[in-house]
């Protein structure tokens, strides 16, 4: 039956950046995603010491290209954890420890033993130059990469499978998936369009399903989970087979939403659809002093919702989804004693025309 003929299953995958190779990847953390994240449990001890290492397919190139030359280094902070992770390492750690050992004392060999030890032994350099070439070498490259490469690896078996992307509003969720594991995001919107549909041919995007099924603000991914059965209740036959409900998804394949752009949609197979949006208002604020983005969206929130941007001292823009939200409020404020609302006209509100015409 349509409930229990397919079961999905989760996982939770802890990345961190690869620290092997000669770049330093750097990124940044927000107060209040920390705080999110600790609030809903994530745990940040597994993130970093036990976070499975990924790169893109530039970093992989430096490198393998250190690694034939022979010049590359580990990154400079592995070495002050060498003696605490010399007995007690695992993964992609026994490589940099064994590395960082190799490039530092010419006359040693490591070899790693059982229950995450490594043995470090002194050699000749002849001895260990034929170590090095052999086949029982654990540090040969093409171990290294595949240690290195980490996730990445499974994001190119999910590449050559071929199969169907599904993802709720997932356009950052592409954007990561590029940048962190294939190539950095390209300068050409259209190049980056080819590159996600060769990696990905079939993309489906459950926010541009929902909003084309049902045309109301719904709050929660349950909420659209509802509307997606009920969808495909109507619309496929009983026991309906995969290629049924792709069938019934065609006119949504590879179209993701795209929040206020020039296109409801991206078409990563094809042209864009332009769409119309609705018009700017910019509120002039009279005899209300004091007044900040917060409260001009409290005001308007029992009546509709809109974006707010601050315009300028006693100005603000309200970016609405919905033409009748629009009409509602140029209506219902037309003799408002304190805010006087109008359609933005860019040559008579904007702060930088304003200045160049004084």
């Amino acid at each position: 039956s349509f409930c229990c003929r397919y079961v999905v299953h989760s996982y939770n995958f802890f990345l961190f950046p690869s620290t092997l190779g000669v770049t330093d990847v750097e990124f940044t953390l927000s107060a209040s995603s920390i705080q999110f994240l600790s609030h809903y449990g994530f745990d940040y001890n597994k993130f970093l010491k036990d976070g499975i290492p990924y790169m893109n397919e530039v970093q992989e190139k430096i490198l393998s290209e250190h690694l034939l030359a022979g010049s590359w280094k580990v990154i400079f902070t592995a070495f002050f954890f060498v003696f605490k992770l010399f007995f007690f390492v695992s993964g992609y750690q026994m490589f940099k420890v064994q590395l960082v050992l190799r490039e530092a004392l010419q006359n040693v060999w490591t070899q790693p033993l059982e229950d995450k030890k490594v043995m470090v032994k002194k050699v000749s350099p002849h001895h260990r130059q034929l170590l090095e070439n052999s086949p029982y070498d654990n540090c040969q490259k093409e171990l290294i990469l595949l240690s290195a490469r980490g996730f990445t690896n499974l994001f190119q078996t999910l590449v050559k499978a071929k199969k169907p992307l599904v993802g709720h509003n997932m356009l950052m969720d592409l954007m990561h998936l590029h940048d962190k594991f294939y190539r950095p995001l390209p300068e050409s919107y259209d190049e980056f369009k080819r590159n996600i549909h060769n990696l990905f041919p079939v993309l489906i995007d459950t926010k541009t399903v929902t909003k084309s099924i049902w045309k109301v603000r719904c709050k929660g991914l349950w909420v659209f989970f509802g509307l997606l059965v009920f969808f495909f209740c109507d619309a496929v036959e009983a026991d309906p087979s995969f290629s049924q409900y792709l069938t019934v998804l065609a006119e949504y394949l590879n179209k993701v939403n795209f929040i206020r752009g020039g296109v409801s949609s991206i078409n990563f197979s094809g042209e864009d659809a332009p769409c119309q949006h609705p018009p700017l208002l910019v509120v002039h604020v009279k005899g209300w002093p004091e007044l900040n983005e917060r409260q001009i969206y409290q005001e308007f929130k029992a009546l509709c919702r809109f974006d707010v941007r601050r315009l300028s001292k006693n100005q603000f823009i309200l970016l609405a989804s919905k033409f009748k939200d629009v009409r509602l409020v140029l209506r219902d404020y037309k003799h408002h004693p304190h805010l006087r609302i109008s359609i933005y006209r860019h040559w008579r509100h904007s702060p930088h025309v304003n200045c160049l015409l004084q």
